[in-house]
């Protein structure tokens, strides 16, 4: 494309000047009412213990070591949080002690705008990462379609309303006298943000029964197939979701013969603790994020490379995000040494 001028005409009184941003940063006079312009790129995790244990063993040194990550931030137990306006307190006083299945629907909902900023000393948190403890594993039966996303029943049929409603895209559930879409339309309706679906790990030897353990393989395989590979389809621009099979990376598989689904013996599957040890962790934090063409690499390379995210795409303003194209308004006090009104132009380049 070629360079378009971004002009502001400026005068000692402070008028309003009419900037459109084109991706690039401002040169010449009126760089300097723009300092730095370009937002960090952020992480959040909303997480509990197996999280935390996570990032301990190697996940949390493997983030920061990203050129493309400035801050590391947390959602977990205590953590307070407002709902956004207009929405909901779904999630009571302290939302950072929900994390089950069917509190996801209420957390992007309702909290969105809290967990994009949540945390950061400057920018926003452009990767969102968010998953449910072992418990979550034990899936009681496959449920009746098509399923409810608000209930604590752990079905495969209330797990997968939670992703897509049954009537399709933008159709929305009703809950409190407040509607609620299904995940796939938030994420939908967020492509500046990478959204990243850990699935829960695995339990322990004597943690669960067969059956439960298979059906919780078969979400998450559903998750990651099905479901991914439609909501990629639906919105080849976006790119901005990743799920992350924890759990697989984790278990025995389906067919093992004494244990299938279940934690390994090597990740702590004998020891009656869910709670993946630190062998599983630091390998986990290997796979995800430190090796090289890492599953979070490659994810963040098709997002950032996508139509809708090619960076950079989001600006900052004083406190504002603005998006590439968008027209704003500024207060400019500028003049020459005589104190007369000065015209000042920028090129910029997508």
């Amino acid at each position: 494309m070629k360079n378009d001028p971004m002009e502001c005409s400026c005068a000692r009184s402070g008028l309003i000047a009419a900037v459109t941003l084109f991706g690039a940063l401002l040169v010449g006079p009126a760089a300097s009412a723009f300092d730095d312009v370009l937002p960090t790129d952020d992480v959040v995790f909303i997480h509990h213990s197996c999280g935390s244990n996570w990032l301990s063993g190697g996940l949390h040194d493997a983030l920061l070591a990203k050129d493309y990550i400035d801050e590391r931030n947390d959602i977990g137990y205590g953590t307070s949080m407002d709902p956004d306006g207009g929405r909901p307190e779904s999630l009571g006083g302290t939302p950072g002690d929900q994390t089950n299945m069917n509190h996801w629907i209420r957390w992007f909902n309702d909290y969105m705008g809290g967990v994009k900023q949540h945390g950061c000393e400057d920018g926003v948190n452009r990767i969102i990462m968010f998953k449910s403890c072992y418990p979550i594993s034990n899936v009681s039966g496959d449920g009746t379609e098509p399923g409810d996303p608000f209930s604590g029943s752990q079905t495969i049929a209330n797990y997968k309303a939670v992703y897509r409603h049954p009537s399709g895209a933008g159709n929305t559930y009703e809950d409190g006298g407040y509607s609620y879409l299904a995940l796939e339309d938030v994420f939908a309706a967020n492509p500046d943000t990478l959204f990243v679906a850990v699935t829960a790990p695995p339990r322990n030897y004597a943690g669960s029964d067969d059956d439960d353990a298979h059906r919780a393989r078969v979400f998450n395989n559903w998750l990651k197939g099905e479901w991914l590979q439609g909501y990629n389809t639906a919105h080849p621009q976006h790119r901005n979701v990743l799920v992350f099979d924890w759990f697989d990376v984790l278990a025995y598989p389906d067919d093992h013969a004494e244990h299938p689904n279940r934690l390994k013996a090597e990740y702590g599957g004998t020891t009656g603790d869910s709670h993946p040890n630190g062998t599983a962790n630091a390998y986990s934090a290997q796979v995800f994020a430190s090796n090289p063409n890492s599953i979070l690499d490659v994810a963040w390379v098709a997002f950032t490379s996508g139509s809708v995210n090619h960076a950079p795409e989001l600006v900052s303003i004083g406190s504002r995000q603005c998006r590439v194209g968008e027209t704003v308004s500024i207060a400019v006090d500028a003049s020459d040494a005589d104190f007369n009104e000065v015209e000042y132009a920028a090129t910029g380049t997508e």
